[in-house]
């Protein structure tokens, strides 16, 4: 995420004549926030529509969800999101991957159905009940605040005309360097990550940028941040602030 002076958050985004840019990388972690929204999204309907089931012992029944396509598009989605978010496809690679995926969805469902599909395999019954979507997504969720929201802040880079910073809030410690000559570059989004996953349809979206730097008797410097909300925005003011 990114934050400002104190004049700057007031009005949310840098003003023209701001200072100074404060930016903040984020763990992977960040991403995961679709699982934990479907996990409690699968909570509330097997809550309407779970038919109760007696498992136990004393009698207890547990409330579990009649249709398996529930457990299977949970699992799937699990899985989605584990896997991309530590094998990007950035650029073209990630366009023709989602179109070749987009493209056998739709031919699977319009030749044959995937409920169809799915009737071959009797073993993919995979049911939750309901306090499975709950503890899981209330534990994930607990996780994703700790992480996304407290300890990504823990360190910061603080980019002002003819300035760079990078800051540890807990600790104190600093590095900065001035009149460095910088030059920035971005990576290419990854559509599954930085777009969808990112809420780039929303007006958000993420990327990685690379902040290379020079100055006198220090060498170069290389800061690379990662999962910076509104990168192109970013490093648009990095840009304006340190030249």
């Amino acid at each position: 995420m990114t934050g400002t002076t104190s004049e700057q958050k007031q009005s949310g985004a840098p003003r023209a004549d701001s200072k100074s840019i404060i930016v903040h990388q984020h763990s992977d972690l960040l991403y995961w926030w679709i699982v934990w929204a479907y996990g409690y999204f699968c909570a509330v309907l097997t809550w309407f529509r779970g038919t109760p089931v007696v498992l136990s012992p004393d009698g207890r029944p547990v409330l579990i969800f009649h249709g398996a396509w529930l457990g299977i598009s949970f699992v799937m989605l699990v899985l989605f999101v584990l896997v991309f978010t530590n094998a990007r496809a950035r650029g073209v690679k990630s366009l023709v991957l989602f179109l070749v995926l987009a493209v056998i969805g739709l031919t699977v469902q319009l030749s044959w159905g995937w409920n169809e599909i799915l009737s071959f395999f009797p073993l993919l019954l995979v049911n939750m009940n309901l306090a499975f979507y709950v503890l899981f997504s209330s534990l994930l969720l607990a996780a994703w605040a700790f992480v996304v929201l407290g300890t990504d802040h823990s360190t910061y880079w603080e980019f002002a005309p003819n300035s760079i910073a990078k800051k540890h809030w807990f600790t104190d410690a600093a590095e900065s360097y001035t009149s460095p000559q910088v030059e920035t570059s971005r990576q290419s989004d990854d559509i599954f990550v930085h777009r969808l996953l990112g809420l780039w349809f929303l007006g958000f979206g993420t990327g990685d940028i690379e902040v290379r730097f020079s100055t006198a008797g220090s060498g170069q410097k290389v800061f690379f941040l990662k999962n910076v909300w509104r990168a192109a925005h970013v490093e648009k003011e990095i840009n304006r602030l340190v030249a």
